[in-house]
């Protein structure tokens, strides 16, 4: 099993019980924040952990991926118009997990800034790549969007990251602009990805 350097101390990864076909959408409780947590620290770490210095890189993960950052951004989860969903193999274990935000848009999108949501923080356990959890939780905040009247779907994508990129691509997202990401004091260029509902 594979572990990772999170925040000054060695994780491993949730595994599922059983490697399973049956993936469940639904929204995060406040009980998945620890396996939220874990997930996004992990997936932050091998993705962006070669490009920031460790000291930059503990404190992003203290402040945004602790279970208690987690845990206080579920609890208020309605006053910041952000839902969390979850990907659940068929014993309740957490694989991945995104996220819908309301009220945000950035200035290369085209059109009403209110018709604009957000998909943000994608981030699926590594045991559980290739099953297709990535593609299901994409079109569960999809749906959602849709269902509340919003017209375009947009996120942001680090310029290094080809293999989410080409996921967001084959679903029909395309890059509109590029928009900064500051950690610490490294600045990194994401890509500004739209599609429309």
């Amino acid at each position: 099993m594979a572990t990772a350097r999170v925040a000054g101390i060695v994780t491993t990864p949730q595994v599922p019980s059983e490697p399973t076909s049956e993936v469940t959408i639904g929204d995060a409780l406040v009980s998945d924040a620890a396996a939220i947590a874990l997930i996004g620290a992990n997936t932050f770490t091998v993705t962006f952990g070669s490009a920031v210095p460790d000291n930059e890189l503990a404190d992003f993960l203290a402040t945004t991926y602790s279970a208690e950052a987690i845990e206080a951004e579920l609890a208020r989860a309605r006053e910041s118009n952000i839902s969390t969903f979850v990907a659940r193999d068929e014993a309740g274990a957490v694989l991945g997990f995104v996220q819908l935000v309301r009220g945000v848009t950035e200035p290369c999108l085209q059109g009403d800034a209110s018709t604009h949501a957000e998909l943000r923080r994608l981030y699926v356990d590594v045991s559980a790549h290739g099953r297709g959890v990535g593609s299901k939780l994409i079109a569960a905040v999809e749906s959602k969007a849709k269902a509340e009247g919003f017209q375009t779907l947009w996120l942001a994508v680090w310029e290094n990251s080809t293999k989410a990129q080409r996921l967001y691509q084959k679903l029909g997202y395309a890059k509109v602009g590029e928009t900064d990401f500051t950690l610490g004091e490294c600045v990194h260029t994401d890509w500004v990805l739209a599609k429309s509902l």
